[in-house]
C-alpha cells in the first residue's frame, strides 16, 4: 500500500444553517477513505438545522460537534479538539461551500505530516472555473488585500496569508499557535493565524498542483453575484482594524489607523457602487463594522495572548521542583452535600494518577448547619473537615490557605464539579515545567439535553481554550493550582468584602500578577460542571451578566490606588456601560424581530452587563450570593 493511501487526516467543517450544502460537497470518495475523518461543527442557527446536521453525520458516519454560534475560529478549535480525541494529527479546515477530492485532502494531510511546522493551502477556483485563490497578501501598513504570493514571505510591504477555506496544519503547529483566535468571529482569522505562524518561524506554503473548488456564493446571502452579504462587509471592516491592533506597531500603527476610512470604503466597494441602492443592508452593515472597528482602534495595541508576559516575574522558588510534593485539594462547600459526595467519590482515581505527590483533601464548610460534614466523614478517602462560619467564599478560601501552610501546592475545586482523568497530574506537570505561581485548568459545562438553545447562544457558560503554557492576566478558582510558598511571599489573601458578591478570585489573581507572580494555562486539566436547572433560565443569565459587569468594575476600582485615576476609571465605566446598554438593547430587539437567536441572546447579555457596569461605577456592589 502506498504512503498516500495510509495518510490519516481529519476534515473540519464549520457549518451554519446549511447541512445540505455540506452533504452535497463532501464526496463519496472521502467517505470511502478509511483514513479520513469528517468533523462537522454545527454553529447553532435553528433547531431544525441542528437536527438535520445531526442526522447527516449519523447517516454518513461523521463526527458531530454541537456548538453555539460564536464564530469560525471557535468552531475550528472545537473541531480540532474532536479530531485529536479520535487520534488525528493532520488537520484540514474546509468551508461548507468548498469541494475537495479525497486525493487532494490526503496530499494536504501528508504534507503537514511530513512537515508539521508548515501551514498549507491549495489553489482554489470558483464554481464557474475562474481562479479564486492563488495565495494572498496583506499590506503591512494599511491592511489592503491583494492576490498573489511572495516566495519566502520576504516582501517588506506585503505579507503572505493562507485561506481558511481550505487550510492544512498539524496538531503540533496548532498547539504551538494556540489555535485560531476566537475574537474575529468571521473573516481575518485566517490572516491572523498565518501571520502568527510566520512570526514564529513556521512556513506558509501554497500548493499549485492541488485544486479545490470554492463556490463562495454558497454561503453568501447577497442579492447578486458581485454584491457581498452584510455579514461580509461588517466583519471584514471590523476585523481589519482588530488585526491591526494585534499585529501592527509604531509608525505603521499610525498609518494603519489613518488608512481605516479609505480601506473600509474599498471593502464595501467590492460589491460595486450600485449596491447602495440595490442592497442598502450592505451599506448599513459596513457602517456598523466601521463603528465596531473604531472601538478596536481606540484600544492600545497589544501582543496576542499566547505571548508570555515580559514583565519581571517573581523569582523561581529556591527549592527542588522535581521531587515529591505535598498537595492539598481544597473544596469550599455550601449546602450541596449530594454534589460534594459525588466529587469526593471521584477523587481517589484522580489522586492515584498523580505520581511523586502526597495528596490530602480538605473540605471547608460554610453552611452554619454543617451540611457538608456527613459527606466528608463517609467519603471513600481520608478528608479533613473545617467548619468556617464567617459567611462568604472569600473567608472559605482564606481558611483553606491557612489550613495548607505545610503543603507545597493547593488545588481548588468547587463542590459541584467532577474532575476528569489527568486533572491534577496535568496541573502539577505544568507547574513543574514553568515554576508558576498558579496554574489554571479548564472548566467544561455539561447541560441537559433539553437546555434552552437561547442559553447556549448567549455564551453565558462559554469558556475559552488556550495553548498550554499561555500566561494569563487573571484566572478563576474553579480549577486552580496555587504554589503555597509563592502565594506567601506575595502576601496574598482573598478580599473578604467580595465574599458575597463574587469577583474575589479575579481580585486575587490580578493582584498575583501585579506583584510579580505568574499564572499559566493548562489545557489538559479539565473538570466538569454539570449546570443545574435553575441556572439554565434567561433570568439567571441576565443576573449573571449584571453581576459580571458589576464585579469587573468593582475589582478594577479597588486595584487602582490613585483617587484621580479612579475617578477617570469611573467615568470610563459609566460611558462604556451606557454604550453597552444601548448597543445590547438594539441587538436584542433586532434578534427578536429577525428571529435570530444569536443576536437576541448576545444582545441581552451585553445589555445586562452594561447595567452592571453602570451600577458598579456609581458605587453599587451587587451581592449575587447574598444569604438574606
Amino acid at each position: 500500500m502506498s504512503e498516500l493511501s495510509t495518510t490519516a487526516y481529519a476534515v473540519i467543517i464549520v457549518n451554519y444553517g446549511d447541512p445540505a450544502l455540506v452533504a452535497a460537497n463532501i464526496g463519496a470518495d472521502v467517505d470511502a477513505d478509511e483514513n479520513a475523518l469528517v468533523v462537522v461543527v454545527d454553529n447553532y442557527s435553528t433547531d431544525n438545522a441542528r437536527a438535520q446536521a445531526q442526522d447527516l453525520c449519523r447517516d454518513r458516519g461523521w463526527a458531530f460537534v454541537a456548538s453555539p454560534n460564536d464564530g469560525f475560529g471557535a468552531g475550528v478549535n472545537r473541531g480540532v479538539a474532536a479530531a485529536r480525541a479520535h487520534g488525528h494529527t493532520a488537520l484540514i479546515t474546509l468551508n461548507p461551500d468548498a469541494v475537495a477530492s479525497a486525493d487532494v485532502l490526503r496530499e494536504l494531510g501528508r504534507n503537514v505530516t511530513d512537515d508539521p511546522l508548515a501551514l498549507v493551502s491549495p489553489f482554489m477556483d470558483s464554481g464557474d472555473g475562474r481562479p479564486h485563490f492563488r495565495g494572498a497578501r496583506v499590506n503591512r501598513r494599511t491592511g489592503q488585500m491583494r492576490s498573489g504570493w511572495s516566495e519566502g514571505d520576504q516582501d517588506p510591504e506585503w505579507a503572505n496569508w493562507l485561506s481558511g477555506a481550505c487550510l492544512a496544519f498539524s496538531a503540533q503547529a496548532f498547539e504551538a499557535l494556540g489555535g485560531f483566535s476566537e475574537d474575529f468571529f468571521l473573516y481575518w482569522e485566517d490572516v491572523d493565524i498565518s501571520r502568527r505562524a510566520a512570526e514564529q518561524g513556521m512556513q506558509l506554503e501554497i500548493r499549485p498542483d492541488l485544486l479545490v473548488v470554492h463556490d463562495e456564493g454558497g454561503t453568501q446571502d447577497a442579492g447578486s453575484a458581485r454584491t457581498k452579504s452584510p455579514t461580509y462587509y461588517r466583519y471584514n471592516i471590523r476585523n481589519r482594524m482588530l488585526f491591526g491592533r494585534r499585529h501592527v506597531r509604531g509608525r505603521d500603527w499610525a498609518r494603519w489607523v489613518l488608512a481605516s476610512p479609505r480601506q473600509s470604503a474599498l471593502i464595501w466597494m467590492r460589491g460595486g457602487r450600485k449596491q447602495a441602492f440595490t442592497e442598502p443592508r450592505g451599506l448599513l452593515a459596513a457602517v456598523r463594522g466601521f463603528l465596531d472597528g473604531l472601538a478596536q482602534l481606540a484600544r492600545t495595541p497589544r501582543p496576542p495572548e499566547t505571548v508570555p508576559s515580559t514583565k519581571p516575574l517573581l523569582p523561581a522558588p529556591a527549592r527542588d521542583l522535581t521531587g515529591p510534593v505535598r498537595i492539598t485539594v481544597a473544596i469550599p462547600s455550601y449546602k450541596r452535600p449530594e454534589q460534594l459526595a459525588a466529587l469526593l467519590a471521584a477523587l481517589p482515581d484522580r489522586i492515584a494518577e498523580t505520581v511523586d505527590a502526597t495528596v490530602d483533601v480538605l473540605v471547608v464548610d460554610n453552611d452554619p448547619a454543617g451540611s457538608a460534614r456527613e459527606s466528608a466523614e463517609t467519603a471513600p478517602l481520608d478528608v479533613r473537615y473545617a467548619h468556617e462560619t464567617t459567611p462568604g467564599i472569600s473567608a472559605v478560601r482564606n481558611r483553606a490557605l491557612d489550613e495548607c501552610r505545610n503543603s507545597d501546592l493547593l488545588a481548588f475545586l468547587d463542590d459541584d464539579e467532577i474532575p476528569r482523568p489527568g486533572w491534577l497530574s496535568s496541573l502539577v506537570e505544568v507547574w513543574r515545567d514553568h515554576h508558576a505561581s498558579a496554574v489554571c485548568g479548564r472548566l467544561v459545562s455539561v447541560f441537559a439535553d433539553n437546555t434552552d438553545p437561547w442559553m447556549i447562544a448567549s455564551g453565558t457558560f462559554y469558556r475559552r481554550q488556550r495553548r498550554t503554557g499561555t500566561h494569563l492576566p487573571t484566572a478563576s478558582t474553579a480549577n486552580l493550582l496555587l504554589d503555597v510558598q509563592q502565594i506567601g511571599v506575595l502576601g496574598l489573601r482573598f478580599d473578604e468584602s467580595l465574599g458575597l458578591s463574587g469577583g474575589e478570585d479575579t481580585m486575587f489573581t490580578r493582584q498575583l500578577v501585579q506583584r510579580g507572580g505568574s499564572i499559566v494555562w493548562c489545557n489538559e486539566s479539565e473538570v466538569e460542571d454539570t449546570v443545574v436547572s435553575h441556572r439554565l433560565t434567561r433570568e439567571w443569565a441576565a443576573q449573571r451578566a449584571f453581576s459580571a459587569g458589576n464585579g469587573h468594575v468593582q475589582v478594577s476600582l479597588r486595584l487602582t490606588p490613585s483617587p484621580t485615576r479612579r475617578l477617570a476609571l469611573r467615568s470610563r465605566f459609566l460611558l462604556g456601560g451606557a454604550a453597552r446598554i444601548a448597543a445590547g438593547q438594539a441587538r436584542h430587539r433586532y434578534g427578536r424581530a429577525s428571529r435570530n437567536l444569536h443576536h437576541d441572546a448576545q444582545g441581552s447579555r451585553i445589555f445586562h452587563r452594561g447595567r452592571g457596569m453602570v451600577a458598579g461605577a456609581q458605587g453599587h456592589l451587587y451581592e449575587e450570593y447574598s444569604r438574606t
